[in-house]
């Protein structure tokens, strides 16, 4: 599987080379600040399968794991693309499926954070939902924890 996307000028293109090792909507007060909506969508891929064309900034904000989050944009346009969680400990990036070329090519595997979810927004029967973080041992697919747990550590990479 391949996925591509970019930003709203078209200045920065990226490839996603494999299927995302798990898609989650997330409704915390954080993603609502940093989206200007009602929750983002994120796709996790391995770092390793993830590549970009194009310049990005970037900018640390802080997180409700206290962790902080790495948010790259389009230098150009703004466009907000991808981040870095800093809890995880393995090159795992979170990008944003708003920006895929095709949106409808993957969809939310679990909504988390829910506890903060917009009251008007109805969560749909057949996705699991979190009042907060979801933990990956039986909730994303097997294949996908084993590439997760299977990761180098960053603090191990030269």
């Amino acid at each position: 599987m391949s996925l591509s996307g970019r930003c709203g000028c078209g200045r920065v293109n990226f490839t996603i080379n494999d299927v995302p090792l798990f898609t989650q909507a997330c409704h915390c007060l954080d993603c609502q600040r940093t989206t200007g909506s009602a929750f983002v969508i994120h796709s996790v891929v391995a770092e390793a399968d993830f590549e970009i064309e194009g310049s990005t900034s970037m900018n640390t904000i802080p997180t409700g794991s206290g962790a902080g989050c790495d948010l790259h944009f389009c230098t150009k346009c703004g466009t907000y693309l991808w981040c870095r969680y800093r809890y995880h400990q393995v090159p795992v990036i979170a990008v944003r499926v708003g920006t895929l070329d095709d949106t409808s090519a993957v969809r939310p595997q679990a909504h988390i954070f829910t506890r903060s979810k917009q009251l008007w927004f109805l969560l749909p029967d057949d996705v699991p939902a979190y009042e907060g973080a979801c933990g990956r041992e039986g909730v994303w697919p097997e294949a996908s924890v084993r590439k997760y747990n299977a990761l180098e550590p960053i603090s191990q990479r030269s």
